[in-house]
């Protein structure tokens, strides 16, 4: 019970986990040009993600990936197609 009389049942977890604040956006360096890349992140599109961008810069396509961590941050790598 709370100081208030009421069960808790997981309320304050759960509003921890949703005022988490996630990553909007990283940045890659491109394996052929060496040029830094910023990219917009898609948390809604899972914790794991993987996909093919071309660079901006020289149009070579580069595999990014992304994982985000339990407190929101975006680890980003990328390697070339």
């Amino acid at each position: 019970m709370t100081e208030h009389g009421h069960e808790n049942d997981g309320e304050d977890e759960e509003r921890e986990h949703d005022d988490l604040e996630l990553a909007e956006e990283a940045s890659y360096v491109c394996g052929s040009c060496g040029e830094e890349i910023v990219v917009p992140l898609d948390p809604s599109a899972g914790e794991s993600q993987s996909y093919v961008e071309d660079c901006p810069v020289c149009c070579v396509p580069n595999e990014i990936t992304v994982e985000y961590d339990e407190d929101g941050s975006a680890r980003i790598s990328s390697r070339l197609e």
